[in-house]
């Protein structure tokens, strides 16, 4: 399983179980901890409040790790519009330099949009395209929320990357044959939201009012992990990891106790029979519980 360290954590409060934002200090310990110990690629965005200013502050402060990690970064959400269309290759070049020298290094491993309905203008993709043209990124792609929009990437010959939501509820892209022709063109696959901004790990009796609905879902899954003795972090992260077509887990930490017990799943690996009721038990679960925009 290759681990991708999210970052929206480090520059501001993220996440529906956040336990606030770490301490730069201890943003610091976590990244060097993440880095000494296998993880090659972390995930950022301009959107991400500071996120971007305090990898840049940790690499002016430890520079020996910028050649062992990659970073991949998004455009912000509202960079484009029509009244600026025609500068559309502009900004999308000017953001990723300016994001770039933010965090103090020369290309990324890639470069996406974060407001995924850009990948339904061809105008917007070939702007974004121009970022990997120029050199400043080795791949462009999207993050998307839909199969609608995954399915539209791969339309593309220029996307390369794709950032998608996937999880133990959340499998609607395996019924859209998304990894198969993923694979096929050569697209790098990000999966994010492994633990459902958290919703997946909480108790079924402390969930806040606007998601009380998932009970049923959060309840079952529980019991299959007792059933089987296995912790739950294990089972969410272990079930997308073993997933075939998914390059990177991405995952997210509030602090370095969640980070090494994430990492410690790195080579972790669950029994065929577990995998199977878990895939049995969320076959259909509702939008409103696996599309975080709903909970409002």
């Amino acid at each position: 399983m290759n681990l991708c360290l999210g970052t929206a954590q480090f520059g501001l409060n993220y996440g529906i179980q956040s336990n606030g934002q770490p301490q730069e200090e201890a943003v610091f310990n976590m990244l060097s901890y993440a880095i000494d110990n296998g993880v090659t690629l972390l995930d950022t965005a301009s959107a991400y409040g500071s996120a971007e200013t305090v990898l840049g502050k940790y690499f002016s402060f430890c520079p020996s790790n910028i050649d062992k990690v990659g970073v991949v970064s998004k455009l912000k959400p509202d960079s484009f519009t029509e009244n600026n269309k025609g500068e559309w290759s502009e900004i999308a070049i000017k953001s990723a330099k300016s994001s770039l020298d933010t965090i103090g290094i020369k290309k990324f491993e890639a470069y996406l949009f974060h407001n995924a309905t850009y990948i339904f203008n061809d105008k917007a993709v070939e702007a974004l395209a121009k970022v990997k043209e120029v050199g400043l990124a080795d791949r462009i792609g999207v993050s998307i929320y839909s199969p609608e929009e995954a399915m539209k990437a791969l339309e593309y010959p220029s996307i390369g990357a794709i950032q998608i939501p996937y999880n133990v509820f959340d499998r609607r892209l395996d019924k859209a044959g998304f990894f198969e022709i993923a694979k096929e063109k050569d697209v790098l696959v990000f999966a994010r939201s492994s633990l459902l901004q958290g919703l997946i790990m909480m108790d079924a009796n402390e969930l806040p009012e606007k998601v009380k609905y998932a009970r049923g879902y959060i309840e079952r899954f529980h019991s299959i992990c007792k059933q089987y003795k296995v912790e739950p972090l294990q089972v969410a992260i272990g079930y997308v990891g073993c997933r075939s077509g998914i390059d990177y887990v991405v995952f997210g930490s509030d602090n370095i106790k969640q980070l090494e017990e994430y990492i410690e799943l790195k080579d972790f690996s669950l029994p065929r029979e577990l995998i199977q009721d878990i895939s049995r038990a969320f076959e259909n679960v509702e939008d409103k519980v696996v599309n975080p925009t709903l909970w409002r």
